[in-house]
């Protein structure tokens, strides 16, 4: 039975990148087949054995997802989770979890109650030219007229673990309850925030001085993720009561980080050592830039400065001089970058953006 289930799922995933090779782009389900194929075995309290878990996280969909997300602890964890939600002989323990809100547990227990629905979203996907028109179109009304193309060869996983999204060299990588959840706000968000990664080109600073490189590539991500996050973060917060969190989660904190970046730089100004990677991730909870770039992003649209935002997305120094504008004519008070800064980053920005184009133009 195990077998056949087996070929069921890979003659699935073959029908869906057959479906759509025509239209230059394949899906991959895969790693939802076999997730749930294992499922079904820890439903007879059939623990997952070592080989089976590791050629689980093989599968392309998640290895692609959870590299650079899970840490070989966080793995670990989140296997014992699915055997705890999962395996009948633990549902007081399962309870016990989801009384605590523990957070594993509750995303884990949401696949297994609304298996339905993701079952019937993936039988969908056969049918899903106008979800990916969708995907482009919500992409396109944060991206210049030049950068609103088509991916060529565009590959899409779907995964059951986890609850978000991510756009990777080799294709997009989705979560289905990241999907679900989304769409319940506005169908395509998620989607949308990910081809925006993907059309988006990154720019080339040439070369790069290694003091400077995490403060650029900071700065970069929190321009990238910053108005991507007008995709979906916008309509989502604009819910009432904000029930996803994202207020707690990239608004309320970001006046801290801005001002901690803020003195970052003044530092460098001053000859000082170059603030780490490492730092500005800590600081930025792990984010990758969407705190504060969801904050500063917002502020800039609130003010009117969206379309120039827009047209100079692919230079993270406009962003910050945009969100620095913004914050002097909001009607609330937000935090502002020191002078010190800004004339720092104006350096930069001629160093990195306008050497560049005219050594392109010469």
């Amino acid at each position: 039975m195990l077998l056949f289930l087996r070929r069921l799922g890979f003659g699935l995933g073959l029908l869906l990148v057959t479906a759509f090779a025509g239209r230059a782009q394949s899906i991959n389900v895969d790693a939802v087949t076999r997730y749930w194929e294992i499922t079904d075995g820890l439903r007879q309290n059939k623990p997952l054995t070592d080989q089976v878990w590791l050629d689980f996280l093989e599968i392309p969909g998640n290895k692609l997802y959870v590299r650079g997300i899970y840490s070989a602890a966080d793995l670990v964890f989140y296997r014992k989770v699915m055997e705890v939600v999962y395996m009948p002989r633990y549902d007081s323990l399962r309870r016990a979890k989801l009384d605590a809100q523990v957070w594993y547990y509750l995303v884990v227990n949401d696949y297994k109650e609304r298996e339905p629905a993701y079952r019937r979203y993936v039988a969908s996907l056969t049918q899903n030219a106008v979800a990916v028109d969708l995907m482009y179109q919500n992409a396109y009304a944060q991206l210049p007229p030049a950068n609103r193309t088509r991916v060529r060869d565009l590959k899409l996983y779907y995964e059951a673990l986890g609850n978000d999204a991510t756009s990777q060299d080799e294709g997009i990588i989705y979560s289905l309850r990241g999907l679900l959840d989304a769409s319940e706000v506005k169908p395509g968000i998620l989607e949308g925030h990910e081809m925006y990664h993907q059309l988006q080109p990154h720019r080339d600073f040439g070369p790069i001085a290694p003091d400077d490189q995490a403060l650029l590539y900071f700065m970069t991500s929190m321009r990238n993720e910053g108005i991507a996050d007008q995709i979906d973060k916008a309509p989502t917060m604009a819910l009432p009561d904000d029930p996803r969190g994202i207020r707690d989660w990239l608004m309320t904190p970001a006046p801290h980080f801005i001002h901690c970046l803020d003195s970052a730089i003044q530092v460098r100004a001053r000859g000082g050592a170059a603030a780490s990677l490492r730092w500005y991730r800590q600081l930025s909870n792990g984010s990758n830039g969407h705190l504060p770039g969801f904050f500063m992003s917002s502020a800039i649209v609130r003010n009117g400065y969206g379309r120039q935002m827009i047209a100079q997305s692919d230079n993270p120094f406009a962003f910050v001089l945009l969100y620095q504008k913004a914050a002097k004519k909001d009607k609330t008070q937000l935090p502002r970058f020191s002078e010190t800064a800004i004339r720092y980053l104006k350096e930069l920005e001629r160093k990195y953006i306008k050497s560049q184009a005219a050594k392109a133009a010469a």
